[in-house]
């Protein structure tokens, strides 16, 4: 007899973007390629031994102080996490209960319906359109809960304020919007948190403030929910270091803004790079693209790459098979790429 859950050893568990050593330009898992505010980095070079050797703060309260200033919302209304996805963790585990429905749409991130998988709840996948806007089902959806990334993790989709409005006031359980790139699309649901009490706004610090390794995220929400959320959170979910450079980046909203306006700029260029030389791309309001090679053969076009010292995500499912996801990098990285592409394409 297995002593491992049935759940368990049947699930496949999430596979994130690589992370290889070597002399690549890492484009497969929208990454920031400019450095973290100076600031962050000044306070992670004065962290001292205490700060190893003690515990620190269980819940982050200077970190979620600053991040309720910068947000808008109350202290009571914030819960700082390992990241976003420790964020999702701990809604799933407030939330589900075995047998209960997570709604989600189709393609998406994939780490929420893995999150369900382990906890013993069923996934209701709703395809986006044909121009990835969101399906009326998804919207007649019971599902106890529905997480809606904007922009959509794989495809950049920026889905309108008022269906996101709708989404959350129609919605009979719990709506959470993933807002892991909000910043680079200028639009955000953290309006609605006063009028909709149903209502999880998430962010992180790894694509907008560079932070990735560190790993830092929020949700914002109302006091009751929040609470729910901080008693299965880890004890010390976040640590000292983490939460002194984070408070840091977060209040150099400056440098922030000047790193977005690049990566936004390049993002654009490329884009019209790619369409130039024959490529379907993907409207995108994140730090990413999604095009179709005019090839259709994304799997080679990938393996091309990572022989030239590219890495980029090909992901292998029906509606994105023939897709490639580029991360945008500083400019002469996609210049650079671009004519790589060029090259393959006159082949």
């Amino acid at each position: 007899m297995s002593k491992i859950r049935r759940t368990i050893e049947a699930m496949q568990g999430y596979v994130p973007g690589r992370q290889p050593s070597g002399a690549f330009v890492k484009l497969n898992a929208n990454e920031n390629p400019y450095p973290p505010s100076p600031k962050a980095l000044e306070a992670l070079g004065a962290v001292g031994p205490d700060s190893f050797r003690l515990y620190p703060s269980s819940t982050a309260d200077e970190l979620r102080k600053t991040a309720a200033e910068v947000f808008g919302v109350p202290f009571g209304c914030i819960v700082a996490g390992n990241g976003s996805d420790d964020i999702f963790t701990m809604i799933i585990r407030s939330i589900l209960d075995e047998g209960d429905t997570l709604a989600v749409v189709d393609p998406t991130y994939t780490l929420y319906e893995t999150l369900a998988e382990i906890q013993g709840a069923k996934t209701e996948k709703h395809p986006l359109k044909g121009d990835y806007s969101l399906p009326e089902s998804f919207f007649e959806s019971e599902a106890k809960l529905k997480i809606l990334p904007n922009p959509n993790a794989q495809t950049g989709t920026l889905f309108p304020k008022e269906d996101i409005a709708r989404l959350v006031e129609s919605a009979k359980g719990i709506v959470v919007i993933d807002e892991a790139y909000a910043l680079f699309a200028g639009s955000n649901a953290i309006e609605l948190l006063p009028r909709c009490p149903n209502l999880i706004v998430t962010r992180t610090m790894s694509k907008s403030h560079s932070l990735a390794g560190l790993r830092v995220g929020f949700g914002l929400a109302s006091e009751e929910i929040i609470s729910a959320l901080m008693k299965v959170k880890d004890s010390y979910n976040l640590n000292g270091a983490s939460q002194k450079a984070a408070r840091e980046a977060l209040l150099d909203r400056e440098y922030t803004s000047g790193v977005i306006k690049k990566i936004v700029e390049t993002r654009d260029d490329f884009g019209k790079g790619l369409a130039a030389i024959g490529w379907v791309v993907t409207p995108s309001s994140g730090n990413f693209l999604l095009a179709t090679p005019p090839s259709g053969d994304a799997c080679k076009i990938t393996d091309y790459l990572e022989k030239n010292g590219y890495l980029v995500r090909h992901f292998d499912t029906p509606r994105l098979k023939d897709k490639i996801r580029f991360s945008i990098g500083k400019k002469e990285q996609m210049d650079d790429l671009l004519e790589l592409l060029k090259k393959h394409t006159a082949r």
